[in-house]
């Protein structure tokens, strides 16, 4: 357990009768001590844990399983993220289970001596290409000594007998509805009665209701920025990379300047090895005449403030995604969000505030949805308590321990 549940586990909103209660100091699931019977070791497997969605998921969960008294364990080829992953107490393993090259094979022997060795009880597989190299494991390790296999699934891939390996596990974890419709559909349209949906989790202290804040993040953002004092402010998050709606937005920003709203749009992310992609969206911007308009401020660590002090904040991928964790902090933060009506991002925004949606690429509708938006005082409804990230916490930590305790209970499997 993690120095910091040490400390504070006292003051925990603790496990009375099995139930799961909230770290104060460290804000992930904890719960008292178990016995040796009780504890569970569980192995994550990653291709890496550098930076994105699931790497982020991945360490949350290790947070409330260790907090919680469980061995945690995760494999991955490394990345930035894995010291975060020991400050919380997980153990980190060097395994490229995830890297299609000649590694990959090796790493079906280096898989299956950990297992064995360190009597795993769950793995929790969070990509295709690890799921494989465990699917051989668990064919090379004898019945009663197998793992329990769970298949987290991050994304909505493709179709094909390659991606039908996630169906395989003992349990399926879609992140989202729309994540779960897409595996019922590489089933062949059958009920796929292993899986059940865990979304992904915002954090609720971080990301709390307190839009709109003209202080703090905005006037700092004026007082560097006096060419927008004026002007709505319009948020575009995510990767700057073709496909995220960059384009859709700079024409979005010629539409608006010519019917007369002048706005400012931020597009946040690491331009580090997307210079040529950046040049190419400030010549758009320079042949629309809105190049004043498009700031690209770089990576940015405080999201939260950016959203409380921004006018709108919009979701243009142009291909669906699982989730959408931004869209979800940004309804969270209580900001209007508009974007397209596919995917985690509409079912969100069905559910949430439902006058954002736009047909997906339809650049009049966008127009007018954000123009309403400016001009009107509509807000997001109520942020739903399934959506926070102790509620993914302990929704999965539940998962682990039905099926294990199924598992060890005699005459019974999990």
């Amino acid at each position: 357990m993690s120095p910091d549940c040490v400390e504070v586990i006292s003051t925990c909103r603790g496990r009375a009768n099995g139930g799961l209660g909230i770290c104060v100091k460290t804000g992930c699931c904890c719960g008292s001590a178990m016995s040796q019977r009780e504890r569970m070791t569980v192995l994550q497997l990653i291709p890496a844990m550098d930076s994105g969605g699931a790497e982020v998921c991945v360490l949350e969960q290790s947070r409330a399983l260790v907090c919680a008294g469980h061995r945690v364990l995760v494999g991955s080829a490394g990345g930035r993220l894995e010291s975060h992953l020991r400050v919380a107490g997980a153990e980190t393993v060097r395994l490229h289970c995830g890297m299609k090259s000649l590694q990959w094979f090796r790493s079906i022997l280096q898989l299956r001596r950990l297992l064995l060795s360190e009597r795993v009880d769950v793995v929790d597989v969070h990509s295709r290409l690890p799921a494989w190299c465990l699917w051989f494991v668990l064919r090379l390790m004898p019945a009663r000594q197998r793992p329990l296999f769970v298949h987290t699934v991050h994304g909505l891939n493709s179709l094909g007998y390659y991606s039908r390996i996630m169906l395989r596990a003992t349990r399926v974890v879609a992140v989202s509805e729309c994540v779960r419709e897409h595996l019922r559909v590489m089933a062949g349209g059958q009920q796929t009665a292993g899986v059940v949906v865990i979304y992904r989790g915002v954090d609720s202290q971080r990301f709390s209701r307190r839009w709109p804040q003209s202080d703090g993040w905005r006037a700092e953002y004026l007082r560097e920025h006096p060419e927008a004092i004026g002007r709505f402010l319009l948020l575009l998050p995510g990767r700057l990379s073709r496909g995220k709606g960059h384009v859709d937005l700079i024409r979005l920003l010629a539409d608006l300047r010519a019917s007369g709203v002048e706005v400012q749009a931020l597009c946040p992310g690491n331009t580090s090895g997307r210079e040529h992609y950046v040049s190419e969206l400030q010549s758009l911007a320079a042949a629309l005449r809105v190049s004043d308009c498009l700031v690209f401020p770089g990576l940015r660590e405080d999201l939260e403030s950016i959203y409380a002090g921004v006018d709108v904040v919009l979701s243009l991928s142009r291909s669906p995604e699982s989730f959408s964790l931004t869209t979800a902090e940004a309804l969270a933060t209580g900001v209007p969000v508009v974007g397209y009506d596919h995917g985690g991002a509409g079912e969100l925004l069905r559910r949430i505030f439902s006058c954002g949606l736009v047909r997906p690429g339809d650049r009049g509708e966008l127009f007018e949805r954000v123009r309403r938006v400016l001009g009107g005082l509509l807000v997001p409804g109520p942020f739903p308590a399934e959506l926070e990230l102790s509620e993914m916490q302990r929704k999965t930590l539940e998962l682990y321990e039905k099926i294990v305790s199924d598992r060890r209970r005699p005459g019974e499997s999990g």
